[in-house]
């Protein structure tokens, strides 16, 4: 005669997946929030056009004429500021207390007076060059000042157009290089 089964074959079974739900609507009701927080955030973007590869035969006789222009690289070292052309320009300008940001300024405009269609500048920081010192940088590299050589008053007819943002420029094209 067949046995009866035990107590032990009849008990629940556990069960042993993970329950999701409360995770999911935790993450749903999260995204929205998140989505909504994203359009309050000020997101600044550094103008920093890359090197194009010339395809075309256009794009190569873009390329041969822009082979004359002039490169300014500004390496902002510990130690000071590093600045060369790609004609045989170089000058060091060791930091004392603070680094030279007017002597850097004064060296640009001497670079920018000899080939004024050039608005291209490269800055190759070391790693532990703070964010601030790249900024100021930039800014002294950026606009004429009065009194510099080049520097022309912005004409009235010009003051309320787009180009009044372009018109005193000195390098006004920046690429960070080594990064």
């Amino acid at each position: 005669m067949p046995r009866k089964s035990s107590e032990r074959s009849h008990r629940m079974k556990v069960d042993n997946d993970l329950n999701l739900t409360a995770l999911m609507d935790v993450v749903c009701n999260l995204m929205f929030f998140l989505l909504m927080a994203a359009n309050t955030i000020a997101v600044a973007i550094i103008d920093a056009p890359l090197p194009k590869v010339a395809a075309t035969a256009e794009e190569m006789r873009v390329a041969k004429d822009q082979e004359n222009q002039l490169d300014v690289i500004v390496r902002i070292r510990t130690s000071g500021f590093n600045i060369s052309t790609n004609q045989g320009g170089s000058l060091n300008l060791e930091k004392t207390d603070d680094y030279q940001y007017i002597k850097l300024h004064e060296y640009l405009v001497g670079i920018h007076q000899k080939n004024t269609k050039n608005h291209n500048l490269t800055i190759i920081p070391e790693d532990e060059v703070s964010y601030a010192v790249i900024i100021k940088t930039i800014d002294a590299a950026r606009e004429y000042n009065s009194g510099d050589a080049g520097y022309q008053k912005l004409p009235p007819d010009i003051a309320d157009r787009p180009d009044a943002q372009n018109f005193n420029r000195l390098f006004s094209d920046v690429s960070f290089g080594g990064v």
